[in-house]
């Protein structure tokens, strides 16, 4: 990041995402059969039903979603961070506002002006088997659109960070346009990520013309990657990398990350801990995404960045939700697992 448009520059992270609530619940198989909840896969819900599903087993709530994550990892450590991204004027949106402005992250929530729009929701029920369900109530992060970019953050941003479930709308893959031309114009660095093969696989031809025309800098996983790329093999993919000449990191859980950079490729072991301490996977590839740009935006190397991010990644698996728990700003109590399931009614 050696770049002279950035010095000066407020943030170090600007991210555009699709705001969610994380909500995590103890339930039985009565509790999942009295929602229509189809275990252990994830199920489309309405926000009404989201909203019965939260008044009934009480979830222990976090703020979610890749640029979320990646927003409050920055924020929480000592760096600089803003989010853009809509939510809905109920319970779950408050929530949300409150939570990212305590954890010292800019914000100010463009609010949906649909009346029956509730703020986008991810439930994940967990019953005493240990298998976990998911349900998904698509809400006002859906709504975003270009107009809803802060130019004006995006000017003081070191790197824009580009949040990929953004493009499961139209109107959602022209804000992400629209602010990955604002970077560029800006000097901010483009960060395009990707946080779910199966959405790039999607909008494979959409992301590579992205990432070829406007990104610095990749992120994602082994897998992602793979399906941007169209490749069989890790070593064919981090060919694909350097040949598009971007940074990147490239995640692959225990066995660590590759970074690449115009110095080469370096792997970077993940940190080893003890099986017991690993609580919950969820949400180590936004840290670890987000240490690697927070070492990027103070001028580190990709290899010194990626060190960062293994040590953030670390951190989150050993608790509950995506949500840091360390930091100047982390909440003081936030609970370390769902409640023991209640009796269905």
């Amino acid at each position: 990041m050696n770049n002279d448009k950035v010095v000066g520059k407020k943030y170090d992270v600007v991210a555009l995402g699709a705001l969610v609530v994380d909500m995590q619940f103890a339930a039985d198989d009565a509790q999942l059969e009295k929602f229509g909840i189809k275990k252990g896969l994830s199920n489309l819900v309405s926000a009404e039903t989201a909203k019965q599903i939260a008044d009934s087993l009480s979830p222990a709530r976090t703020p979610g979603g890749p640029g979320t994550n990646v927003a409050a990892g920055v924020a929480l450590r000592g760096g600089s961070a803003a989010l853009i991204g809509k939510i809905a004027n109920d319970e779950n949106g408050t929530f949300l506002s409150q939570r990212l402005s305590g954890h010292g992250i800019d914000f100010t929530p463009v609010l949906s002006d649909n009346a029956a729009t509730g703020t986008t929701a991810v439930l994940a029920l967990t019953t005493p088997d240990r298998e976990r369900s998911f349900a998904f109530a698509a809400g006002a992060s859906m709504e975003l659109t270009a107009d809803d970019v802060d130019a004006a953050l995006i000017k003081q941003a070191k790197i824009t960070y580009l949040d990929s479930y953004l493009w499961l709308t139209e109107n959602g893959r022209e804000a992400v346009h629209h602010a990955a031309g604002l970077a560029k114009q800006s000097g901010s660095k483009v960060v395009v990520a990707l946080n779910d093969a199966h959405v790039v696989a999607q909008n494979q031809t959409g992301f590579l013309a992205l990432a070829t025309s406007h990104a610095d800098i990749l992120v994602g996983d082994r897998g992602e990657f793979m399906a941007l790329f169209q490749t069989a093999t890790l070593e064919d993919t981090i060919a694909k990398v350097q040949a598009l000449g971007v940074t990147a990191s490239i995640t692959a859980g225990a066995a660590g990350a590759y970074v690449i950079d115009a110095s080469g490729m370096t792997h970077v072991p993940a940190r080893l801990l003890d099986k017991s301490k690993i609580v919950d996977t969820n949400g180590a590839g936004d840290q670890f995404a987000a240490g690697f740009l927070y070492g990027l935006a103070q001028g580190k190397s990709a290899a010194d960045a990626g060190a960062i991010g293994a040590e953030w990644a670390s951190d989150i698996i050993q608790h509950f939700g995506a949500e840091p728990k360390v930091g100047r700003n982390a909440p003081a109590t936030i609970q370390n697992k769902p409640d023991a399931p209640k009796k269905a009614a």
